[in-house]
């Protein structure tokens, strides 16, 4: 059955997205023999990952044909699935998105997806995204098109408005709320159901449900009510809107004004910043141990998350239909109350025909209101990144919770424009 499907990894040489994903696809009997296609314009890291390729590919029996290219202008013809996981200079960047605006005065909980550090990663990322979509459209026109790049409603939505591409974005932050509510509510993560629904990294919980159909949210209820550590700002939100959110305090919070009182200081600002550093540095070891001898396959299940990219090729590829917890898509009417070319995140029924957005109607009236301001940030910043413009880029800012000021506004936008200048060549 894989024999007959190419896969393409763009941003292969990262230590996370290239093992994974390569673990995930070598480790599959209904991939088995599949072509897998390598990008990354990094070529001492390309050649590692095409070593751990082999690796994977001897250790699973895989009998998958590897190929590598440097650019994604080349080597990607008849691919039916393309997964994208790029960034440039990634935490440096991302130092750099969160220093600026704290120093100005603006509390954003992490500066990755919300707040000035989300615009300023949006007008970076939405360029060097669109630009190997357009090597995609020119080679694979009919792929589907899977991406893990943050900002990922806002990266999403750009691939969807400015391109021909059948583009959704995955990501991994309502699996790790299961298990975290499970682990909470004393059940197995296996053992509890959840419908969210919402943007990405700022979904709200419409059922929390075991597996026998019973609402947990009175356990819930209770449990908050003994431990009251738990999840201070998502806690809040509940007590205030009705629903939980979902994934955590710290990536809800960068869409919350008042959040960073509230998020623990551990999972906030630089100290999260450095641990995802940290964790990346331990990530890089393993999988360059792989190379020396140092490390091994067998220890991979036991240390690192897995993706999700993967899972739906191969219900595509089986037509096994199955339901996918989170998909990011445009609204089209998905979330009454939404704009309807915003991308939303929702569950969505996955089988060989394609990707099936499960219909969820209307939030509540204040849920609503939280989502909209969001969504009009997620089109102005990706219009700001498209067309260079700084004007949208403030209206961007204006409207964001997390900035009170006018002039600060200004100045933060001016100063993260300089402070990437080399990135952001044309708003110069």
């Amino acid at each position: 059955m894989g024999k007959d499907v190419g896969i393409g990894l763009i941003g292969a040489g990262s230590a996370s997205f290239g093992f994974v994903t390569l673990y995930d696809i070598a480790s599959s009997e209904v991939l088995r023999g599949c072509r897998v296609v390598l990008v990354d314009i990094d070529e001492r890291k390309l050649r590692v990952m095409a070593k751990v390729a082999e690796i994977l590919n001897q250790y699973f029996n895989a009998n998958l044909e590897i190929e590598t290219s440097t650019s994604p202008n080349r080597g990607l013809e008849g691919l039916d699935f393309i997964i994208v996981s790029v960034e440039k200079e990634r935490m440096k960047r991302w130092k750099i998105d969160f220093e600026i605006p704290f120093r100005n005065g603006i509390k954003q909980v992490l500066g990755e997806c919300g707040g000035p550090g989300g615009l300023s990663h949006t007008l970076r990322v939405v360029p060097l995204i669109l630009e190997i979509a357009r090597s995609i459209e020119d080679q694979c026109p009919d792929a589907y098109v899977f991406n893990y790049s943050n900002p990922e409603a806002r990266v999403t939505y750009a691939l969807r408005r400015y391109t021909r591409l059948k583009a959704y974005g995955l990501c991994t932050g309502i699996y790790e709320r299961i298990q975290s509510l499970a682990s909470f509510l004393n059940y197995g993560p296996e053992e509890i159901d959840i419908v969210a629904a919402g943007l990405n990294h700022f979904t709200w919980i419409l059922e929390l449900r075991d597996r026998e159909g019973k609402d947990l949210y009175p356990e819930l209820d209770e449990k908050l009510r003994i431990d009251s550590e738990f999840e201070p700002l998502l806690r809040r939100l509940y007590y205030a809107f009705g629903l939980y959110p979902s994934p955590t305090d710290n990536h809800v919070g960068e869409y919350i004004s008042f959040a960073w009182d509230l998020v623990p200081d551990e999972i906030k600002g630089m100290n999260w910043i450095r641990l995802i550093e940290a964790q990346g540095e331990a990530m890089r070891k393993y999988v360059y141990g792989l190379v020396d001898g140092s490390t091994s396959v067998g220890e991979f299940e036991l240390r690192f998350d897995r993706g999700r990219a993967v899972k739906v090729i191969k219900a595509i590829v089986e037509n096994k239909r199955y339901l996918e917890y989170a998909v990011n898509l445009p609204n089209q009417g998905i979330i009454s109350g939404l704009p309807s070319d915003i991308v939303v995140e929702v569950p969505a029924i996955v089988d060989g025909s394609g990707i099936y957005p499960i219909h969820i109607g209307r939030l509540p009236d204040p849920i609503t209101s939280l989502l909209y301001t969001q969504a009009i940030i997620q089109r102005l910043s990706v219009e700001a990144a498209y067309e260079c413009s700084r004007e949208k880029a403030l209206q961007a800012l204006l409207i964001d919770p997390v900035v009170n000021s006018y002039e600060v506004a200004v100045k933060t936008l001016s100063e993260l424009l300089e402070a990437h200048s080399d990135m952001l060549p044309r708003f110069k």
